[in-house]
């Protein structure tokens, strides 16, 4: 099994050793550096090349969204999980919108952790179970008034980051069904990945 190389960047000592123990604890992973602020975030990647930087945002000096922002601009391959205690939905969107891998909440637990750091490396987007549970109490609109109401659910639950066979299950259609919607949906709004997806529907307010 290949060995996932982390940076772990957070302003709170007592943070970064508790989420380094909980990595280290598990086979795969491994910390390469441990970063107090967005500097030497910054500059750790750079060194290090990580698979994945773990990133807060709420740091002294530049923020981590200042951070993610000025990484993604230098190699947007770059691999970023939002690791924060901040859960404003202005904030979640101002992440996805600047093109960040995931947003993970500081109140997980060790599964979440690993299932967030699984979804980002095989390319999908990963949010956390609270951040959609709030995203689904708004009241779902789109810019785009010729969505239909199931191509809006789906939308949602595919820029919450579930697959197709979860979306299929959650909503008790097929899996070439949820297929058939997301290809419509591309269509319609103009863009050619998920990634794509996402952002429209953080522009649209699906998630707000």
């Amino acid at each position: 099994m290949k060995t996932l190389r982390i940076v772990l960047a957070d302003d709170q000592l007592l943070i970064r050793a508790g989420i380094r123990a909980l990595l280290e604890s598990m086979p795969g992973y491994v910390v390469l550096a441990e970063c107090e602020n967005g500097q030497q975030a910054i500059l750790a990647v750079r060194q290090y090349r990580p698979d994945v930087i773990l990133l807060d945002i709420a740091m002294p000096g530049q923020s981590g969204l200042e951070v993610a922002r000025a990484l993604l601009a230098e190699d947007p391959s770059t691999r970023i999980l939002i690791l924060s205690s901040i859960d404003r939905p202005e904030v979640v969107r101002e992440a996805m919108m600047i093109g960040v891998n995931g947003y993970l909440l500081k109140d997980f637990v060790l599964m979440e952790l690993q299932q967030a750091i699984a979804a980002v490396m095989a390319g999908q987007v990963f949010m956390s179970a609270r951040l959609e549970r709030l995203g689904g109490q708004a009241e779902m609109r789109a810019s785009d008034k010729r969505l239909t109401q199931r191509q809006l659910e789906i939308l949602r639950l595919v820029a919450f980051g579930r697959t197709t066979k979860e979306i299929a299950r959650q909503l008790e259609i097929s899996p070439k069904t949820v297929e058939f919607h997301r290809s419509r949906l591309m269509e319609r709004i103009g863009v050619r990945d998920v990634t794509g997806l996402v952002r429209y529907a953080l522009q649209s307010g699906v998630l707000s």
